[in-house]
């Protein structure tokens, strides 16, 4: 079996977590959403042909008033050989007082890395306050990893990326589910003021979400172009695949768009292995 690491999924137990995202109303406007909604843990995750290695949980809504919850869950229901790493959930353009008293709560939480605050559509905004600068700067501080989850069409809120990365030149900013690429817009510009920046990584995740997509091949040919093969990682953004496929097929579309070993080492598992676990 093929050894991976998973850098970007989801765990869910609705006995115990709130997430009211999915679970109040009739739920988000999505395909097979009665698939999605319902438990998730990590040995739903085997198959035949991918090992797990280790994975990289992203907040899901467990309990947003008391993120800490969700970490302590999840220690409490990962097997204990397997290695994770988990990004828990702070509102980014909170008071900058606020954000360090919620942050010096997750600080000593097992396995907590980092944080995603979701900012798409026209949240993307949120991104270009003046407390979003200083929260940044505290992650930075702290060693930990910001999840920017936006379009790269808003190049205004690349650029505020851009500079938080530029001033703190060790702080680790990954841009979730290939930054929303589709054919519908000019990426270009943003792609390109990325381009030399070695702190920011990309994951190749989230296809489901994207009805305008380029196809898979174009979409990692431009990230590798933009990118290179050393900041992008393959991910599944399971169970949220599920609207359009189960898990290894996820996985078998990515091996089947790389022919070379190296490179496929690379985005299934050295990259994210450096960025999270390095």
């Amino acid at each position: 079996m093929m050894q991976i690491i998973d850098p970007h999924l989801h765990f869910f137990d609705l006995s115990l977590g709130q997430y009211h995202w999915l679970t109040q109303g009739a739920g988000p406007n999505w395909p097979n959403l009665e698939r999605i909604k319902q438990n998730h843990h990590y040995a739903d995750l085997a198959n035949t042909e991918f090992s797990v290695h280790s994975f990289v949980h992203i907040e899901a809504g467990f309990n947003n008033a008391k993120p800490s919850a969700e970490l302590a869950w999840l220690a409490s229901s990962t097997p204990e050989h397997v290695p994770f790493k988990a990004i828990s959930y702070i509102q980014i353009d909170c008071e900058p007082d606020i954000f360090k008293q919620q942050l010096t709560e997750l600080l000593s939480a097992p396995n907590f890395i980092g944080i995603r605050d979701i900012t798409e559509g026209q949240d993307y905004l949120r991104l270009l306050s003046d407390n979003t600068k200083t929260n940044l700067k505290t992650l930075a501080e702290h060693g930990l990893v910001f999840e920017a989850q936006f379009e790269l069409c808003h190049l205004d809120a690349v650029k505020a990326l851009l500079k938080s990365a530029t001033l703190h030149p060790n702080f680790k900013i990954v841009i979730n589910h290939a930054g929303f690429i589709d054919n519908l817009h000019d990426y270009t510009s943003a792609l390109s003021l990325l381009r030399d920046t070695n702190n920011i990584f990309i994951k190749f995740s989230g296809q489901e979400h994207c009805a305008d997509a380029l196809d898979s091949k174009a979409k990692l040919t431009l990230l590798l172009e933009y990118f290179g093969e050393d900041r992008v990682m393959f991910a599944s953004n399971y169970p949220v695949c599920l609207m359009r496929e189960c898990y290894l097929k996820v996985w078998q579309g990515y091996k089947l768009l790389v022919n070379d070993s190296t490179l496929w080492h690379k985005l299934s598992f050295a990259n994210a292995e450096r960025f999270y676990f390095g």
